[in-house]
């Protein structure tokens, strides 16, 4: 008699406060954790993903229901597994939000995993099997990463970039960062080969490298990066890919010469902020030490190897004003680089300033956890100490309305081709100004009162 396949069900849920409000098919990001979770469950269940990225969940059949969120969408996921729940249907929850707050999500699941799943999802599997499922989970850092290829097969055919992580950790401990709370303070590798076998395998001719900074902070993380460039280069391997780094990508004329030849056509950089006053509230070591009159050089090193710039900028310091504000976005429209993501300064769980604001009661939306869709980055969430909320809203979508009109996109595109002398980074770039575009236009009209 054949026994009926177990059948495991991931879910990537979406914020449903601006539904549709983040997601652009030139931006999304696959659910590499749900794919890594699918490779490590036995060959003996079936499994299906549902992504809210392309359409609205509904309800399907399933032995077992893991879920993933970031804070903004933990409400959403929440409200998925109460309806399986109340079928009697076991559910799991990991990803950054449960690793950050495990009470809170012991809550609406049955069991969470705390952390990375590659030392908790077999122990998952086993302990559900046997019908002793615990309510927590959780492993040591593993000094080298080993993890196996994702099940990208389950993966929507629509994301137009691959997704692909080649290390985790941090060292830098940014007071609005959390991801050395939750992949750990010290930068850990996988395998150069392993990484390589994985980027030559996906079927997508646009790759990011999630990591959070490509090359790190090191001799050794830059020797271990220039590996990687040389491996790609060496195999032939022709994609187009982005990452994210500091300033110090710029330092290095040979690693940014071999970034290039192996692909690199966009690098992401955290400035955060032009003066000295916010980079201190930020604890932006880097940008500190190399100060910030170096960003311009820093960008036109990096352009003239055919790279683009997107520069991080985020607006709502303690000590920003309206009038700095203004000049962090005159900072933006003359400083040289390629595209920007603007951000309001969001306290995640997780991070030092949520902690902060916590404990200065002044956490706008406490309501938790449905409050936590409105911790998106796109409005304001803290009490500041200078401007009143809505002083602070308008000044933000000012600087939004100046650096993301048409004339300043048509000019840092026309700008970007003649700096980089690539058209394909200025495709790209263009992509992604589409994309913050977009988000500004549908913004100001989703948020809430």
């Amino acid at each position: 008699m054949t026994m009926k396949s177990k059948t495991l069900l991931l879910v990537n849920p979406a914020n449903q406060l601006r539904t549709g409000f983040h997601i652009n098919v030139a931006t999304r990001n696959q659910p590499l954790g749900l794919g890594i979770i699918a490779a490590l469950t036995p060959s003996d269940w079936k499994i299906k993903v549902i992504d809210e990225n392309f359409r609205p969940f509904r309800h399907y059949d399933a032995d077992l229901v893991g879920l993933t969120a970031f804070t903004s969408s933990a409400p959403r996921a929440y409200e998925i597994a109460k309806g399986y729940r109340s079928r009697g249907i076991p559910t799991v929850m990991g990803g950054i939000h449960a690793s950050m707050l495990p009470d809170e999500a012991a809550r609406f699941v049955d069991a969470v995993v705390e952390g990375e799943a590659e030392g908790s999802w077999p122990d998952v599997i086993r302990d559900f099997e046997s019908g002793a499922l615990k309510k927590r989970y959780s492993a040591n850092f593993e000094k080298v990463i080993r993890q196996p290829l994702p099940r990208r097969d389950l993966f929507h055919p629509a994301y137009v970039a691959a997704s692909i992580q080649t290390t985790r950790g941090c060292p830098l401990n940014c007071t609005f960062c959390s991801v050395s709370a939750f992949n750990g303070r010290h930068y850990r590798f996988r395998p150069v080969e392993e990484v390589l076998e994985e980027y030559a395998s996906v079927p997508q001719d646009y790759v990011f490298f999630i990591d959070d900074n490509i090359i790190g902070h090191s001799a050794e993380t830059k020797e271990r990066a220039a590996l990687l460039f040389e491996g790609i280069i060496r195999r032939g391997i022709k994609k187009h890919w982005i990452s994210q780094s500091s300033l110090n990508f710029g330092d290095d004329p040979e690693l940014l010469k071999l970034a290039a030849r192996s692909g690199c056509r966009m690098i992401f950089l955290g400035i955060e902020a032009e003066s000295e006053e916010q980079l201190t509230e930020a604890n932006k070591r880097v940008n500190l030490r190399m100060g910030t009159d170096s960003y311009k050089s820093v960008f036109r090193n990096i352009q003239r190897h055919g790279i683009g710039v997107i520069a991080g900028l985020i607006y709502g310091w303690d000590s920003d004003t309206p009038e700095s504000m203004r000049h962090r976005t005159r900072f933006a429209l003359r400083c040289g680089a390629d595209s920007f993501q603007t951000s309001l300064l969001t306290p995640l769980p997780g991070t030092q300033l949520f902690e902060k604001c916590r404990s200065e009661n002044r956490l706008l939306y406490t309501n938790f956890p449905q409050d936590w869709q409105r911790y998106d980055y796109f409005e304001p969430t803290i009490k500041h100490p200078v401007m009143d909320t809505q002083t602070l809203d308008d000044a933000a979508e000012e600087a939004k309305r100046r650096i993301y009109s048409m004339a300043a996109i048509w000019y840092r595109g026309f700008v970007t081709l003649l700096r980089t002398r690539k058209p394909i980074t200025t495709f790209i770039l263009n992509l992604n100004y589409r994309h913050y575009r977009k988000i500004f236009l549908k913004g100001r009209r989703k948020i809430a009162p």
